[in-house]
């Protein structure tokens, strides 16, 4: 039994790989990556705080002109990323990840 609970690797662990990173702007035009993982994204907030942000808390994501749009459960405001190169394939990919 021991043996099996030493091959069971915690979520921790098969969440700390990178999976995508998009480099979007902030309000003030300074340069803000956010960090997209297995299981969670990362981001800054505008008062320089990083925050964690599960999938499954993510209530629809969508795009417009040059931003992308995350709008998550329960709050009034959506996370932005402004000025996003190359937006529809990230678009696309970010879909994907997240399973909408």
């Amino acid at each position: 039994m021991n043996n099996l609970d030493d091959n069971i690797a915690s979520l921790d662990v098969l969440d700390a790989e990178l999976v995508l990173e998009i480099a979007s702007k902030d309000i003030l035009g300074f340069k803000k990556p956010v960090k997209f993982f297995n299981a969670h994204f990362e981001y800054k907030n505008i008062f320089g705080k990083k925050r964690k942000v599960y999938y499954n808390l993510i209530e629809k994501i969508y795009y417009a002109k040059n931003k992308i749009k995350i709008k998550l459960y329960g709050k009034m405001f959506a996370i932005t990323l402004r000025n996003v190169v190359n937006i529809e394939n990230n678009f696309v990919k970010l879909k994907k990840l997240t399973g909408f």
